[in-house]
């Protein structure tokens, strides 16, 4: 058996706000003792550094240089930027603005992309974003491509908004979704699109234990096959 038979699966999950990925993405690597690696966390981490330092986006100077002295890593469920736990700060909507913004730019998906697959490259791990599977590790064994109607996303976001004390209008979220989803899908660099070969889920009318348990027969079937 050769080494590439005995890792364990790269899965990937992508797909838009609010359907639910960082949920089942989560509890899937729990169920399947792997470790998550949420890319999308990655770069609201930049996404702080950035608007710590007082850089906008349009100053490519200032921010590769940004970029060249930054780190940002994970350590289990938190996200540390220069050793410093911000994981509680990095999910505002102005991070989020920001972070949408920043992931058009070739500088930043340089930086993360490359770190993105060498966190995957030991197999093991369920990563969970928009382009997993289609640019971070398009040779991932198992994908997934989750997805939602808008207005079940909208009142998802808005529940967790609401849970870190934020409160906006339903409408608002929604058109905020909306304007994301259009962003995600047709920007330049990775844009958000159903990777191939993956399977697709619609959350729309699923709890999170629904979601999960249709990933869970997915993965035991294509485990089980590759391990054979």
């Amino acid at each position: 058996m050769s080494g590439a038979e005995k890792r364990a699966p790269v899965i990937t999950i992508d797909g838009p706000a609010g359907a639910g990925k960082s949920t089942v993405a989560r509890e899937l690597a729990q169920r399947l003792a792997l470790k998550l690696v949420d890319t999308g966390a990655l770069y609201r981490g930049i996404a702080w550094a950035t608007r710590q330092a007082g850089i906008a986006p349009e100053e490519g100077p200032a921010l590769r240089g940004l970029l060249d002295r930054t780190t940002v890593d994970l350590s289990d469920d938190r996200v540390l930027v220069d050793g410093r736990d911000v994981t509680d700060e990095i999910r505002t909507p102005e991070i989020t603005a920001l972070t949408s913004r920043l992931t058009t730019l070739g500088p930043v998906r340089d930086k993360m992309t490359p770190f993105q697959r060498a966190l995957a490259a030991q197999g093991g791990v369920v990563l969970e974003g928009r382009d997993t599977g289609t640019v971070v590790w398009p040779e991932a064994e198992i994908k997934f491509y989750l997805d939602a109607d808008l207005e079940t996303r909208a009142f998802r976001r808005q529940k967790d908004l609401r849970a870190r004390g934020v409160e906006m209008e339903l409408g608002a979220v929604a058109d905020e979704l909306d304007r994301r989803d259009r962003q995600d899908m047709s920007r330049a660099l990775a844009p958000l699109t159903r990777p191939g070969g993956a399977v697709v889920l619609d959350s729309t009318g699923l709890s999170i234990d629904g979601v999960l348990e249709a990933m869970l027969k997915v993965v035991e079937q294509a485990w089980c096959c590759t391990r054979s």
